[in-house]
């Protein structure tokens, strides 16, 4: 809708009405009473270990039998799940139909993987699945204890305004959701003060945000001494990896809890943080295996994220890698109560990085921008072997040629002495077309 004509040439206030139409088609289609019955009997799930353990069990048999009995690709395998193969976004990208349930009935929703890191998959789900996600999401809200009538804020990747739009506002309104949605893709330094007077001037009490949008906001308060005015109950943050110094940083220029939320278009996983800062791995979800894969820097153990989707039966993904690694936990029980289990962080997806003077591929880097004082965001390119190009958005009142060698330094400790880097200071971050912000683009 956002790129239509219709809605790009039409004045701010019919705008906020198209929002708002949307929106309230969008919510009668997905929180009818079967999506509220749901949504009590995941809740129900937080403290029960049994209850969860039922529920698992048999959604896992219910999606294996009917993978076997439905889908092309699974029809050879037996009804153990250790007999089915791991598949990854490669093979299904080569295998499109037979992963497809011939049982198609009712609306069929199509979308698709952002492919940053490769070819994106396009994958279809009927109009269950799209119920049976939103209640999931309103099972998060309840974590974050945001209330039906609560205002929020909705700062992702939608092209609320035309990318081309140099004056303000960023931002429109969503009336029946009592939502001021703002643009991911203006966050200029120029810009960040307006955004932040828009959502205390709404009186939001929730924002759910990329990591990459609130981060930019909660370093703009960092380098102005400064906090956040509103009052909010919490944060809510998904789609990009955040780090636990992000995490630290907004949750103190916000005073207030973040909420970050992992998951994937393709349906095989799901990991939330509660109100301790614990991640909890969702069982009734997906069922999601852990394979190991090293060490970590820090010593824990890694292992990457397989998951076997339990919400589209017409595209059901069986042991699927995602790509995306998680660093182990050793505890075993949270103080928040939840009978999830438990691991300690989330890396993200291993697609994104750089080629070290050794030759090896260093996916985490978020450190290297740690302690640069006037930083507000940073992309690096490598187009070469030994150069990289690091984009800097910047405090000009505070990062000076000293924190330029800082960050240099930073960065020739994690990738080797013999690279050169090149800081190229910009307005803003390239964001891709659904408006997030990758950590690194290696062009190798």
């Amino acid at each position: 809708m956002f790129t239509s004509k219709v809605y790009k040439l039409s004045p701010v206030f019919i705008q906020n009405i198209l929002l708002s139409s949307r929106a309230f088609i969008r919510k009668k289609l997905r929180e009818n009473k079967e999506c509220e019955q749901l949504t009590k009997e995941l809740i129900a799930h937080d403290y029960d270990s049994e209850a969860l353990k039922q529920y698992q069990s048999k959604t896992l048999k219910n999606v294996l039998t009917e993978a076997q009995r439905n889908i092309a690709f699974y029809q050879r395998f037996a009804d153990d799940i250790n007999t089915f193969p791991y598949i990854d976004k490669a093979e299904v990208n080569s295998n499109k139909d037979r992963f497809l349930s011939p049982n198609k009935s009712g609306v069929v929703v199509k979308g698709s993987t952002s492919g940053t890191t490769g070819a994106p998959l396009s994958i279809p789900q009927n109009m269950q699945s799209v119920i049976t996600e939103q209640a999931f999401i309103n099972r998060m809200m309840h974590w974050a204890g945001i209330e039906h009538n609560d205002k929020r804020a909705w700062l992702r990747g939608d092209m609320i305004v035309p990318q081309e739009q140099k004056k303000g506002p960023f931002w429109r309104y969503s009336y029946f959701e009592n939502m001021i949605l703002l643009s991911s893709f203006h966050l200029a330094q120029k810009n960040l003060d307006g955004y932040l007077n828009a959502m205390q001037n709404y009186g939001v009490k929730a924002i759910q945000a990329y990591p990459s949008s609130i981060v930019t906001l909660a370093k703009h308060l960092e380098s102005n001494d400064t906090y956040y005015q509103g009052t909010l109950k919490s944060i809510i943050t998904s789609s990009e990896s955040l780090s636990k110094e992000d995490k630290a940083l907004v949750e103190r220029r916000f005073k207030c809890t973040v909420f970050d939320w992992y998951g994937l278009f393709e349906r095989v996983a799901a990991i939330a943080s509660c109100e301790h800062g614990r991640y909890h791995i969702l069982t009734d979800y997906a069922h999601v295996e852990l394979l190991p894969a090293g060490k970590a820097e820090n010593g824990r153990d890694r292992a990457e994220i397989v998951g076997t989707n339990f919400n589209n039966s017409l595209y059901p993904l069986v042991r699927y890698k995602t790509g995306d690694h998680v660093l182990l936990s050793d505890e075993t029980s949270c103080p928040c109560g939840r009978v999830f289990p438990i691991i300690d962080s989330i890396e993200g997806r291993m697609g994104d990085y750089l080629i070290a003077e050794d030759g090896q591929k260093v996916h985490i880097l978020n450190h290297i921008p740690k302690g640069v004082d006037g930083l507000i965001a940073s992309q690096f390119i490598q187009d070469k072997k030994n150069e990289i190009t690091i984009l800097v958005v910047t405090d000009k009142n505070k990062f000076n040629n000293e924190q330029c060698s800082i960050l240099t330094k930073n960065a020739k400790e994690r990738l080797g002495k013999s690279i050169s880097f090149k800081i190229q200071e910009v307005k803003s971050i390239p964001r891709t077309k659904n408006g997030k912000i990758r950590q690194a683009i290696c062009l190798l």
